[in-house]
Protein backbone atom coordinates (compact mmCIF):
# COMPACT_ATOMS: atom_id res chain seq x y z
CA UNK A 1 0.00 0.00 0.00
CA UNK A 2 1.58 3.80 -0.73
CA UNK A 3 0.71 6.63 0.70
CA UNK A 4 -0.62 10.16 -1.50
CA UNK A 5 2.99 11.23 -3.57
CA UNK A 6 1.71 14.55 -2.27
CA UNK A 7 2.05 13.63 1.53
CA UNK A 8 4.87 12.22 0.96
CA UNK A 9 6.43 15.41 -0.67
CA UNK A 10 5.91 17.84 2.44
CA UNK A 11 8.01 17.80 6.12
CA UNK A 12 6.14 18.02 8.82
CA UNK A 13 6.72 21.99 10.27
CA UNK A 14 9.90 22.33 11.54
CA UNK A 15 7.67 24.55 14.01
CA UNK A 16 5.41 22.39 15.10
CA UNK A 17 8.16 19.60 15.59
CA UNK A 18 10.08 21.72 17.64
CA UNK A 19 6.97 22.31 20.17
CA UNK A 20 6.30 18.46 20.25
CA UNK A 21 10.23 18.56 22.28
CA UNK A 22 9.55 21.95 24.27
CA UNK A 23 6.43 20.03 25.80
CA UNK A 24 7.66 17.51 26.53
CA UNK A 25 10.46 19.08 28.86
CA UNK A 26 10.10 20.74 32.26
CA UNK A 27 11.00 24.31 33.12
CA UNK A 28 11.74 25.33 29.63
CA UNK A 29 11.54 29.65 29.61
CA UNK A 30 9.63 29.77 26.14
CA UNK A 31 10.19 32.12 23.30
CA UNK A 32 9.20 29.80 20.32
CA UNK A 33 5.29 30.60 21.02
CA UNK A 34 3.75 31.80 17.87
CA UNK A 35 0.67 32.51 19.58
CA UNK A 36 -0.82 35.25 22.32
CA UNK A 37 0.10 34.32 26.13
CA UNK A 38 -2.88 36.78 26.53
CA UNK A 39 -6.63 35.01 27.85
CA UNK A 40 -8.95 35.65 25.08
CA UNK A 41 -11.19 38.46 26.38
CA UNK A 42 -13.81 37.86 28.76
CA UNK A 43 -16.78 39.25 26.92
CA UNK A 44 -15.86 37.07 23.38
CA UNK A 45 -15.96 34.18 25.96
CA UNK A 46 -19.55 35.21 27.07
CA UNK A 47 -20.97 35.55 23.94
CA UNK A 48 -19.90 31.63 22.83
CA UNK A 49 -21.53 30.57 26.22
CA UNK A 50 -25.02 32.43 25.61
CA UNK A 51 -24.48 31.13 21.80
CA UNK A 52 -24.20 27.95 22.74
CA UNK A 53 -27.01 28.28 25.53
CA UNK A 54 -29.37 29.91 22.75
CA UNK A 55 -29.60 26.45 20.71
CA UNK A 56 -26.59 27.73 18.34
CA UNK A 57 -25.07 24.12 18.04
CA UNK A 58 -25.93 22.93 14.74
CA UNK A 59 -25.07 23.26 10.68
CA UNK A 60 -25.12 27.12 9.74
CA UNK A 61 -24.05 29.03 5.96
CA UNK A 62 -21.33 27.49 4.67
CA UNK A 63 -19.48 30.73 3.60
CA UNK A 64 -20.42 32.13 7.04
CA UNK A 65 -23.23 33.40 9.06
CA UNK A 66 -24.62 36.75 6.97
CA UNK A 67 -24.33 38.85 10.01
CA UNK A 68 -20.70 38.06 10.55
CA UNK A 69 -19.62 38.76 6.67
CA UNK A 70 -21.59 41.89 7.17
CA UNK A 71 -19.86 43.04 10.01
CA UNK A 72 -16.60 42.14 8.63
CA UNK A 73 -17.36 43.63 5.04
CA UNK A 74 -17.97 47.07 7.70
CA UNK A 75 -14.51 46.97 9.56
CA UNK A 76 -12.67 46.25 5.97
CA UNK A 77 -13.74 49.60 4.49
CA UNK A 78 -13.32 51.15 7.71
CA UNK A 79 -9.41 50.00 8.74
CA UNK A 80 -8.38 48.91 5.58
CA UNK A 81 -9.95 50.81 3.14
CA UNK A 82 -11.17 47.70 1.45
CA UNK A 83 -14.47 47.30 -0.36
CA UNK A 84 -15.65 43.86 -0.31
CA UNK A 85 -19.25 42.35 -0.85
CA UNK A 86 -20.40 40.39 2.37
CA UNK A 87 -22.34 38.46 -0.19
CA UNK A 88 -19.91 37.28 -2.99
CA UNK A 89 -16.07 38.27 -1.79
CA UNK A 90 -16.14 37.39 2.01
CA UNK A 91 -16.03 33.99 3.48
CA UNK A 92 -15.33 33.02 7.03
CA UNK A 93 -12.61 29.96 7.72
CA UNK A 94 -11.48 27.43 9.99
CA UNK A 95 -8.46 29.96 10.86
CA UNK A 96 -6.03 31.47 8.65
CA UNK A 97 -4.58 28.08 7.63
CA UNK A 98 -8.28 26.87 6.70
CA UNK A 99 -8.38 30.14 4.37
CA UNK A 100 -4.85 29.21 3.03
CA UNK A 101 -5.44 25.73 2.31
CA UNK A 102 -8.66 26.42 0.53
CA UNK A 103 -7.02 29.33 -1.63
CA UNK A 104 -4.33 26.87 -2.55
CA UNK A 105 -6.36 24.56 -4.29
CA UNK A 106 -8.70 26.95 -5.65
CA UNK A 107 -5.91 28.76 -7.66
CA UNK A 108 -3.02 26.76 -8.00
CA UNK A 109 -2.84 23.54 -10.44
CA UNK A 110 -0.10 21.48 -10.71
CA UNK A 111 2.99 23.12 -12.23
CA UNK A 112 1.96 26.44 -11.11
CA UNK A 113 4.69 28.31 -9.64
CA UNK A 114 4.17 30.70 -6.06
CA UNK A 115 6.98 33.06 -5.26
CA UNK A 116 7.36 33.49 -1.37
CA UNK A 117 9.92 36.65 -0.13
CA UNK A 118 11.92 34.42 2.85
CA UNK A 119 12.37 34.40 5.73
CA UNK A 120 8.86 33.43 5.57
CA UNK A 121 6.42 31.10 7.54
CA UNK A 122 7.15 27.30 6.64
CA UNK A 123 3.58 26.09 6.17
CA UNK A 124 3.35 28.39 3.10
CA UNK A 125 5.50 25.53 1.35
CA UNK A 126 3.59 22.81 2.78
CA UNK A 127 0.13 24.63 1.53
CA UNK A 128 1.65 24.98 -2.06
CA UNK A 129 3.24 21.49 -2.84
CA UNK A 130 -0.14 19.98 -1.16
CA UNK A 131 -1.91 21.79 -4.33
CA UNK A 132 0.81 20.53 -6.66
CA UNK A 133 2.05 23.52 -7.06
CA UNK A 134 5.94 24.72 -6.78
CA UNK A 135 7.05 27.21 -4.20
CA UNK A 136 9.84 29.51 -5.67
CA UNK A 137 11.96 31.29 -2.72
CA UNK A 138 13.06 34.95 -3.35
CA UNK A 139 15.76 35.66 -0.46
CA UNK A 140 15.53 39.36 1.08
CA UNK A 141 18.31 40.59 2.15
CA UNK A 142 19.35 41.19 6.72
CA UNK A 143 19.15 43.39 8.43
CA UNK A 144 15.96 45.13 7.35
CA UNK A 145 14.62 42.52 4.98
CA UNK A 146 13.25 44.79 2.70
CA UNK A 147 10.71 43.68 -0.13
CA UNK A 148 13.03 43.71 -3.00
CA UNK A 149 10.78 44.35 -6.82
CA UNK A 150 13.95 44.15 -9.07
CA UNK A 151 14.20 40.72 -7.26
CA UNK A 152 10.84 39.63 -7.00
CA UNK A 153 10.48 40.72 -10.93
CA UNK A 154 13.51 38.28 -11.98
CA UNK A 155 11.83 35.21 -10.47
CA UNK A 156 8.37 35.83 -12.40
CA UNK A 157 8.18 33.07 -15.09
CA UNK A 158 5.45 32.00 -17.37
CA UNK A 159 4.56 29.16 -14.83
CA UNK A 160 3.86 32.22 -11.92
CA UNK A 161 0.44 31.78 -10.80
CA UNK A 162 0.95 33.60 -7.10
CA UNK A 163 3.18 35.67 -5.06
CA UNK A 164 2.82 35.21 -1.01
CA UNK A 165 3.25 38.44 0.77
CA UNK A 166 2.99 38.69 4.65
CA UNK A 167 2.75 41.79 5.88
CA UNK A 168 3.44 42.51 8.99
CA UNK A 169 5.85 39.70 9.10
CA UNK A 170 6.29 36.33 10.72
CA UNK A 171 9.10 36.14 11.61
CA UNK A 172 10.88 39.46 10.67
CA UNK A 173 8.73 41.84 12.15
CA UNK A 174 9.00 43.84 9.29
CA UNK A 175 6.13 45.95 8.01
CA UNK A 176 6.20 46.57 4.32
CA UNK A 177 5.55 50.30 3.16
CA UNK A 178 3.00 51.35 1.40
CA UNK A 179 5.02 52.28 -1.34
CA UNK A 180 6.46 48.93 -1.91
CA UNK A 181 3.79 47.19 -1.92
CA UNK A 182 2.14 49.68 -4.78
CA UNK A 183 5.17 48.80 -6.56
CA UNK A 184 4.17 44.85 -6.07
CA UNK A 185 0.70 45.53 -6.76
CA UNK A 186 1.05 46.74 -10.49
CA UNK A 187 4.10 44.23 -10.89
CA UNK A 188 1.26 41.51 -10.03
CA UNK A 189 -1.18 43.26 -12.52
CA UNK A 190 1.13 43.59 -15.26
CA UNK A 191 2.02 40.00 -15.30
CA UNK A 192 -1.58 38.48 -14.61
CA UNK A 193 -0.67 37.00 -11.18
CA UNK A 194 -2.42 36.92 -7.75
CA UNK A 195 -1.00 38.20 -4.68
CA UNK A 196 -2.16 36.59 -1.52
CA UNK A 197 -1.70 39.03 1.35
CA UNK A 198 -1.29 37.57 4.69
CA UNK A 199 -2.51 40.11 7.05
CA UNK A 200 -3.27 37.92 10.25
CA UNK A 201 -0.87 40.50 12.08
CA UNK A 202 -2.46 43.29 11.00
CA UNK A 203 -3.47 45.24 14.26
CA UNK A 204 0.04 44.21 15.94
CA UNK A 205 1.90 47.19 14.97
CA UNK A 206 4.08 49.73 16.44
CA UNK A 207 5.57 53.22 16.97
CA UNK A 208 2.99 55.05 14.76
CA UNK A 209 3.73 52.09 12.04
CA UNK A 210 0.88 51.80 9.76
CA UNK A 211 0.01 48.41 8.08
CA UNK A 212 -1.12 48.89 4.90
CA UNK A 213 -3.52 46.13 2.43
CA UNK A 214 -3.15 45.16 -0.54
CA UNK A 215 -6.58 44.85 -1.79
CA UNK A 216 -7.43 48.83 -0.83
CA UNK A 217 -5.25 49.79 -4.39
CA UNK A 218 -8.34 49.82 -6.99
CA UNK A 219 -6.66 48.00 -9.71
CA UNK A 220 -5.20 45.83 -7.28
CA UNK A 221 -8.71 44.44 -6.27
CA UNK A 222 -9.43 41.81 -8.75
CA UNK A 223 -5.59 40.33 -7.99
CA UNK A 224 -5.19 40.03 -4.83
CA UNK A 225 -6.69 37.67 -2.27
CA UNK A 226 -6.49 38.79 1.67
CA UNK A 227 -5.97 36.55 4.82
CA UNK A 228 -7.53 37.38 8.16
CA UNK A 229 -7.63 35.86 11.37
CA UNK A 230 -9.48 36.56 14.46
CA UNK A 231 -6.49 34.58 16.58
CA UNK A 232 -3.67 36.96 16.76
CA UNK A 233 -5.41 40.10 17.13
CA UNK A 234 -8.08 38.32 20.13
CA UNK A 235 -6.01 35.95 21.46
CA UNK A 236 -8.27 33.43 19.82
CA UNK A 237 -5.91 30.88 18.58
CA UNK A 238 -7.75 27.52 19.92
CA UNK A 239 -11.32 28.97 18.47
CA UNK A 240 -10.25 28.05 14.61
CA UNK A 241 -11.99 31.09 13.05
CA UNK A 242 -10.78 33.45 10.21
CA UNK A 243 -11.51 34.86 6.67
CA UNK A 244 -10.74 35.71 3.64
CA UNK A 245 -11.51 38.33 1.04
CA UNK A 246 -11.38 37.64 -2.70
CA UNK A 247 -13.02 38.86 -5.99
CA UNK A 248 -16.40 36.58 -6.66
CA UNK A 249 -14.65 34.11 -8.74
CA UNK A 250 -12.45 33.02 -6.56
CA UNK A 251 -14.29 33.23 -3.98
CA UNK A 252 -16.77 31.14 -5.17
CA UNK A 253 -14.33 28.10 -5.89
CA UNK A 254 -12.74 28.69 -2.06
CA UNK A 255 -16.18 28.38 -0.76
CA UNK A 256 -16.17 24.82 -3.06
CA UNK A 257 -13.24 23.90 -1.17
CA UNK A 258 -13.77 24.90 2.33
CA UNK A 259 -17.07 23.22 2.19
CA UNK A 260 -15.51 20.06 1.27
CA UNK A 261 -12.89 20.23 3.98
CA UNK A 262 -15.08 21.22 6.62
CA UNK A 263 -18.55 22.08 5.71
CA UNK A 264 -19.29 25.39 8.34
CA UNK A 265 -17.76 27.41 11.06
CA UNK A 266 -19.43 26.79 14.46
CA UNK A 267 -22.00 29.35 14.29
CA UNK A 268 -21.78 29.78 18.28
CA UNK A 269 -17.92 30.40 17.63
CA UNK A 270 -19.06 32.67 14.58
CA UNK A 271 -21.15 34.98 16.91
CA UNK A 272 -18.39 34.83 19.40
CA UNK A 273 -16.11 36.29 16.49
CA UNK A 274 -19.02 39.01 15.75
CA UNK A 275 -18.52 40.14 19.08
CA UNK A 276 -14.73 40.59 19.07
CA UNK A 277 -15.53 42.66 16.08
CA UNK A 278 -18.34 44.90 16.80
CA UNK A 279 -17.35 45.53 20.61
CA UNK A 280 -14.55 47.58 22.71
CA UNK A 281 -11.59 47.15 21.41
CA UNK A 282 -9.52 48.17 24.10
CA UNK A 283 -7.88 44.82 25.13
CA UNK A 284 -6.35 44.69 21.73
CA UNK A 285 -5.34 48.06 22.51
CA UNK A 286 -3.44 46.85 26.06
CA UNK A 287 -2.25 43.39 24.11
CA UNK A 288 -0.58 45.49 21.70
CA UNK A 289 0.92 47.88 24.12
CA UNK A 290 2.32 45.01 26.52
CA UNK A 291 4.00 43.70 23.29
CA UNK A 292 5.89 47.10 22.18
CA UNK A 293 6.86 47.18 25.88
CA UNK A 294 8.43 43.44 25.89
CA UNK A 295 9.39 44.57 22.60
CA UNK A 296 11.45 47.23 23.84
CA UNK A 297 12.97 44.98 26.59
CA UNK A 298 14.30 42.18 24.54
CA UNK A 299 15.17 44.34 21.76
CA UNK A 300 17.64 46.30 24.35
CA UNK A 301 18.43 42.82 25.40
CA UNK A 302 19.62 41.27 22.82
CA UNK A 303 21.42 43.79 21.66
CA UNK A 304 23.39 43.90 24.89
CA UNK A 305 24.72 40.37 23.93
CA UNK A 306 28.46 40.82 22.40
CA UNK A 307 27.97 39.64 18.78
CA UNK A 308 24.16 39.58 18.11
CA UNK A 309 22.79 42.10 16.29
CA UNK A 310 18.68 42.96 15.56
CA UNK A 311 16.35 45.29 14.57
CA UNK A 312 13.84 46.18 16.01
CA UNK A 313 10.62 45.12 14.64
CA UNK A 314 7.75 47.25 13.58
CA UNK A 315 5.14 44.95 14.12
CA UNK A 316 4.42 41.09 15.36
CA UNK A 317 5.27 39.89 18.93
CA UNK A 318 8.56 38.48 17.16
CA UNK A 319 12.16 39.91 16.98
CA UNK A 320 14.50 37.87 14.48
CA UNK A 321 18.57 38.67 16.09
CA UNK A 322 21.21 37.64 13.97
CA UNK A 323 23.63 35.39 15.81
CA UNK A 324 25.54 34.14 13.01
CA UNK A 325 28.91 35.58 14.22
CA UNK A 326 28.34 33.46 17.14
CA UNK A 327 26.98 30.61 15.14
CA UNK A 328 25.84 30.21 11.86
CA UNK A 329 24.04 27.21 12.14
CA UNK A 330 20.68 28.21 13.63
CA UNK A 331 19.48 24.45 14.47
CA UNK A 332 22.78 24.12 16.26
CA UNK A 333 22.31 27.08 18.32
CA UNK A 334 18.72 26.76 18.67
CA UNK A 335 19.24 23.16 20.14
CA UNK A 336 22.58 24.42 22.01
CA UNK A 337 20.20 26.88 24.15
CA UNK A 338 17.58 24.53 24.44
CA UNK A 339 19.51 21.94 25.90
CA UNK A 340 21.74 23.64 28.00
CA UNK A 341 20.02 26.51 29.14
CA UNK A 342 16.59 25.25 28.89
CA UNK A 343 15.54 28.32 26.33
CA UNK A 344 13.49 27.35 23.43
CA UNK A 345 13.38 29.64 20.57
CA UNK A 346 12.81 28.65 16.75
CA UNK A 347 16.14 28.20 14.77
CA UNK A 348 16.00 31.28 11.84
CA UNK A 349 16.49 28.45 8.69
CA UNK A 350 13.12 27.41 9.76
CA UNK A 351 12.10 30.52 7.74
CA UNK A 352 13.84 30.11 4.35
CA UNK A 353 17.76 29.41 3.99
CA UNK A 354 17.48 33.45 4.56
CA UNK A 355 17.17 33.28 7.65
CA UNK A 356 19.98 30.98 8.51
CA UNK A 357 22.06 32.53 11.31
CA UNK A 358 18.91 34.18 13.02
CA UNK A 359 16.74 33.37 15.80
CA UNK A 360 13.25 34.53 15.86
CA UNK A 361 12.66 35.31 19.58
CA UNK A 362 8.73 35.63 20.29
CA UNK A 363 7.60 38.10 23.13
CA UNK A 364 4.19 36.23 23.58
CA UNK A 365 5.73 35.61 27.49
CA UNK A 366 5.78 37.84 30.37
CA UNK A 367 8.07 40.36 30.91
CA UNK A 368 10.48 37.97 33.33
CA UNK A 369 10.49 35.02 30.94
CA UNK A 370 12.10 37.20 28.30
CA UNK A 371 14.36 39.10 30.77
CA UNK A 372 15.78 35.63 32.73
CA UNK A 373 15.60 34.06 29.04
CA UNK A 374 18.05 36.97 27.33
CA UNK A 375 19.93 36.85 30.07
CA UNK A 376 20.47 32.87 30.06
CA UNK A 377 21.27 33.10 26.10
CA UNK A 378 23.87 35.98 27.29
CA UNK A 379 25.39 33.66 30.01
CA UNK A 380 25.73 30.97 27.90
CA UNK A 381 27.43 32.21 24.81
CA UNK A 382 29.67 34.57 26.59
CA UNK A 383 30.52 31.13 28.66
CA UNK A 384 30.99 29.47 24.95
CA UNK A 385 33.48 32.25 23.55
Amino acid sequence: MKLSRRVLAIKPSPIRKLIDIVETMEGVLKLHVGEPDFDTPKNIKEAVKKAFDEGYTHYTFTAGIPKLREAIAEKLKRENGVNADPENEITVTAGGYGALFSVMYAVIDDGDEVLIPEPAWPAYKGFIKLAGGKPISIPLSPPEYNLDIKLIEEKISEKTKMIIINTPNNPTGAVYSEEKLKQLAYLAIKNGIYILADEVYERIVFDDTKHFSIASIPEARNYTISIYSFSKTYAMTGWRIGYVVAPEEVTSSIRTIHSYMISCISPAIQLAALEALTESQDYVEYMVNEYRERRNIAFNLLNEIPGVECVKPKGTFYLFPDFSKIERNSVSLAEKLLNEVKVSTVPGVAFGEAGEGHLRVSVAASKETIIEAIKKIKEYISNSL
